[in-house]
């Protein structure tokens, strides 16, 4: 049975084109799939294979979590790589590649950009990047605490690219350094900020959220002075290398070196203000003037306004320690701004003062205790008279000034000395004798004598200009005129450099040596007069009265002043009034540099006469009122200017005059006169027209007449042959 029911496949017949449906199939038959099927999905593995090496490098294979119903979840996370900016680099420069064959093919396609469309666009881009400025500092201002994030963006601005990548103009950089400048000026504090620990102390919400915004202030106050501070050794390193500067370079400089002076100015006692100085210093001595300018005026404006005197002491320790270092190759700025120290605060009889004071009082103390008998009154008066004492006694705030400017001091004529014994022959003597001229009360008796004696070498051995020499009298001047006078000098050497130097000043560009000339002759003529010998007095007062005549109005109305000041304490000065009267023998020589033997009292005051023509009417009248003995032109206080006032009241550097001259409110002729002169001149215009038209005709009869005058013979001798015929 089983062989019967098996089934027999080999000896079954097909039927051609016919497929039987219980005939089964091989294995190699069933299984085996296209050749398109199988490149598919060797293809689709390849993809698979690419993909999962590419993301091999960019991303890590985290642990799989197992989550209720899903199961096994894989997890990955991207990595960073360290050689990103390779690859970064590798890819745009493919993306240029592409770039550049895209614009080379499409070349022709685009327009030609024109120069004004580029510029057009470059302005629209400043002036947006410029409003954004605006805007971001206006809402700092508004509220600094909250917005004081913003600070960031402005000083990303600074740079010659920004975050982005993106090019920054000249202009918003410029711009953007201004603001922030001019916002810091508003926002930060007047007091130095101090470091918080806030992890050991325990602060209040308030508290922590300012120490937190002052925190942040610090900081980008402290990137804008280093960027600031980099334009500066930027620039100082191309000169040290002698590179050509660019003007972008230049601009630059100039603003950051501004914004400093700003910033140093308006918030002195601010941290970082000490570290500002020291590049100023150094920028002092810069070879381009408008700078040391800058820094010249700024330094000027903080020794005269610092109250605590440490930056100012700062200052000049830095000054000292430049100059020790650049010797004799500094610019004069550098010294001349020392003048504006505030050294004459010194008073060297403040001590005496207070002890006397001191005494005073106590003495009125043991005579209330003594005398009074009523408490209430003792216990009143003792509490004022021991409030008193107190003051006399401590004054540590005036003690800790008084030391700092001796020690400021000291620095100061440490570097006039220095300048005085190593360096006479440089630049910088002329503005170091001024300042020693000016602070000469202040140094100590002890070195005077060899001061005058250092002085005098100066004047005898070195070549010095007029202007040097006039200082170095001034300054010696100045010492004998104060605690000098116990010295015993004599001056003489100095009276003939003195009178020798007076003609070299004119109306040119030294007449603002007048200032120095009048000052001078102030403590020669007045505080020193008993020291000063009649001939030398009056060979003074008439050299005076030459050099009123090549001076601008201002300097001759003090030298006017002076004159007559002299002629009123000294009445024998009065023969030079009289140009009749003569004493003594002898004839004024005039080219003699020697005041004691010129013979001044042999002459007279003939300058005068050319005064009294002079053009500006104050000198007239001023110089009218001293001929006839009578006052000075006043002031509406009733009290007469002083020399130096006269010459800073009627100043006419501008070259008008000052104060100018009234016009006239009074008419010399009245409206009948002017009306009578206009008929007068009208009728004289038609006489001279009828004049000229008789003149007309009288021409036209004579020419007439003239024709009457020849004498025709060609007619005569026709009329006669006619008479003969």
């Amino acid at each position: 049975r089983q062989s019967s029911h098996r089934p027999q496949i080999g000896k079954t017949k097909l039927k051609a084109g016919v497929k039987p449906n219980n005939v089964f199939r091989s294995k190699e038959t069933v299984f085996k799939p296209t050749t398109d099927k199988v490149e598919e999905m060797e293809e689709k593995y390849s993809r698979k294979v690419l993909a999962e090496m590419k993301n091999h490098d960019t991303v890590n294979h985290l642990l799989p979590i197992k989550v209720k119903g899903k199961g096994l979840i894989s997890r990955s996370a991207p990595k960073q790589l360290r050689n990103k900016p390779y690859i970064n680099a590798v890819e745009s420069s493919n993306k240029t590649l592409e770039n550049d064959v895209i614009s080379h093919a499409s070349s022709n396609e685009h327009e030609v950009v024109s120069l004004t469309d580029i510029l057009l666009k470059r302005d629209e881009q400043i002036r947006e990047k410029q409003f954004y400025i605006g805007t971001a500092c206006a809402a700092i201002l508004e509220n600094p605490e909250a917005r004081i994030e913003n600070v960031s963006a402005l000083l990303d601005l600074l740079n010659e690219e920004t975050r982005d990548g993106s090019f920054n103009f000249l202009a918003v950089r410029k711009t953007a350094l201004i603001s922030l400048v001019e916002v810091f000026k508003d926002i930060v504090p007047e007091y130095r900020i101090g470091i918080v620990d806030k992890e050991q102390q325990k602060l209040k919400k308030d508290t922590l959220a300012r120490v937190n915004f002052e925190n942040k202030m610090l900081t980008y106050y402290k990137e804008l002075l280093k960027h600031m501070e980099t334009i500066i050794s930027n620039y100082n390193r191309k000169l040290k290398h002698s590179q050509t500067q660019s003007i972008e370079t230049r601009q630059l400089l100039e603003m950051a070196v501004q914004c400093m002076c700003d910033l140093v100015l308006a918030h002195p006692y601010f941290n970082y203000s000490p570290n500002i100085i020291q590049v100023l210093v150094l920028m002092l001595n810069n070879a381009k003037e408008s700078i040391r300018k800058a820094v010249h005026s700024c330094f000027s404006s903080l020794f005269k306004t610092d109250t605590r005197l440490d930056l100012t002491h700062h200052t000049v320790r830095h000054l000292n320690m430049l100059i020790k270092k650049k010797q004799r190759n500094i610019f004069p700025e550098m010294i001349s701004c020392l003048k504006n120290l505030q050294i004459n605060r010194i008073n060297m009889n403040d001590d005496v003062l207070l002890e006397l004071k001191k005494q005073k009082l106590e003495k009125q103390k043991s005579y209330v205790i003594n005398m009074s008998r009523k408490e209430r009154k003792r216990k009143k008066k003792l509490q004022e008279l021991e409030k008193d004492i107190f003051e006399t006694k401590a004054e540590e705030n005036k003690q800790v000034v008084r030391r700092k400017l001796t020690e400021i001091s000291k620095l100061t004529f440490m570097i006039y000395f220095k300048i005085l014994k190593c360096y006479p022959d440089s630049k910088v003597l002329s503005v170091t004798l001024e300042g020693l001229s000016k602070f000469a009360h202040t140094i100590n008796i002890e070195f005077y004598a060899d001061l005058i004696e250092l002085l005098n070498n100066l004047l005898e051995n070195v070549d010095l200009g007029y202007r040097e020499q006039l200082h170095c009298i001034q300054t010696v001047f100045i010492i004998l005129s104060g605690q000098g006078e116990v010295l015993n000098i004599d001056p003489a050497r100095f009276y003939s450099h003195f009178y020798k130097n007076l003609l070299y000043v004119n109306a040119g560009k030294n007449h603002d040596d007048m200032e120095t000339i009048l000052k001078t002759l102030d403590i020669i003529l007045f505080k020193r007069r008993r020291n000063v010998t009649y001939h030398r007095y009056v060979s003074f007062v008439k050299r005076l009265s030459t050099l009123c005549l090549q001076v601008l109005p201002n300097g001759s109305l003090g030298l006017i002043s002076l004159i007559r000041s002299c002629i009123h304490m000294n009445q024998k000065l009065d023969i030079l009034l009289d140009t009749e009267a003569v004493v003594g023998s002898g004839k004024f020589d005039p080219f003699n540099d020697e005041p004691e033997f010129a013979n001044a009292n042999c002459s007279a005051l003939y300058e005068s006469s050319c005064l009294t023509r002079h053009y500006h009417p104050t000198v007239r009248k001023m110089l009218i009122n001293i001929l006839k003995n009578s006052d000075t032109v006043s002031i509406n206080s009733g009290r007469t200017l002083t020399p130096g006032e006269f010459y800073s009241t009627y100043d006419c550097s501008e070259m008008v005059f000052n104060p100018a001259i009234p016009h006239s409110t009074k008419v010399k002729y009245g409206k009948k006169y002017r009306n009578l002169i206009a008929s007068k001149l009208s009728k004289r215009q038609m006489l001279k027209h009828s004049y000229n038209i008789t003149n007309v005709q009288n021409s036209v009869n004579l020419n007439i007449r003239s024709k009457e005058l020849y004498y025709d013979y060609f007619v005569d001798y026709i009329k006669m042959s006619k008479a003969c015929e």
